[in-house]
């Protein structure tokens, strides 16, 4: 039997019961199994690898939802963990979607995707977390954070209007320089983390581009939900959870990511050596075809 043609990936929008407008991408096929996929910090639905030929083999669509403020998503104060989650169960009520979906999430898209499971877990099969961060807000996280960590946060609730000029003048280069841009902050950033992202240049410099739209806003609010306590609890989270993480990454240490397992009833761990924070750029086959299994397998009902 062929498989169903999927053309490449397009953003598109929908109206949530409220009136916001939440935008996303779809890569693969819509007759095929669900897979949402939260983006990182100051990303966007668009930094997927469209590998249409995977998605069809393995018989599963993407759908990555743009965060208030971000690329076609209108502007939603108070943004908090449990609101984005709702929204996304709406963006899935909207498409028609009524089975349990897998989830994953980059980055600091790996606490809002545990937040969607912990949640809504009759509408989550599994979860995937990759390179993923910890709450900022909640105080038993934050007594796991690096000093660095503990730095920033202190500095975006200690500062906001300082973060928020920063955040509005990257919108600025982003929109008007995309190349200098990203070139700058491959720059900056450590060996494994700089590699990648030259290899990846021009997907990261879109997802970014439309990560950065309406002058920052949506990086802004992002930086300040993560930043307040959660609004739910990881030992919530019902599904199946599988995390990779970078032995070299340099966003995001891998010394936390025992304990974020052991709070997920001892979640396995794909520890991997020699990759950074962009290890799913690198690993995306492996990544979707281990989340096929666990839609495939017996806790897809449970």
């Amino acid at each position: 039997m062929p498989l169903p043609h999927a053309g490449p990936p397009v953003p598109q929008t929908v109206r949530l019961p409220d009136g916001r407008r939440l935008g996303f991408t779809r890569y693969g096929h819509p007759a095929h199994r669900a897979v949402v996929f939260h983006h990182g910090f100051g990303s966007s639905g668009l930094e997927l690898p469209p590998d249409a030929a995977l998605l069809a083999r393995l018989q599963l669509q993407i759908l990555a939802p743009d965060r208030p403020g971000v690329g076609q998503s209108g502007v939603y104060r108070p943004l908090s963990f449990p609101s984005f989650a709702d929204d996304v169960v709406a963006l899935l009520d909207a498409l028609g979607v009524d089975a349990p979906v897998g989830v994953m999430g980059w980055s600091v898209g790996g606490v809002h995707a545990l937040a969607l499971a912990a949640r809504h877990p009759a509408r989550v099969a599994a979860v995937a977390l990759l390179s993923t961060c910890l709450p900022l807000g909640e105080p038993a996280a934050y007594r796991h954070l690096s000093r660095l960590w503990k730095l920033l946060r202190w500095g975006q609730v200690s500062f906001p209007w300082l973060n928020r000029t920063t955040f509005l003048w990257l919108s600025r280069q982003w929109q008007r320089r995309p190349d200098r841009t990203i070139d700058w902050f491959i720059r900056l950033m450590r060996p494994e983390e700089a590699r990648v992202t030259a290899r990846f240049r021009v997907l990261l410099r879109d997802a970014a581009v439309a990560g950065f739209a309406n002058h920052g806003r949506g990086v802004y609010d992002d930086a300040q939900a993560w930043c307040r306590p959660p609004g739910f609890r990881i030992e919530e989270v019902q599904a199946p959870v599988r995390l990779w993480h970078g032995e070299q990454d340099g966003v995001w240490a891998p010394g936390n990511i025992p304990y974020l397992a052991r709070r997920l009833g001892g979640a396995p761990v794909h520890l991997l050596p020699g990759q950074g924070h962009m290890l799913y750029l690198e690993n995306w086959p492996a990544i979707m075809e281990e989340m096929a299994a666990l839609l495939d397998g017996p806790c897809l009902s449970c």
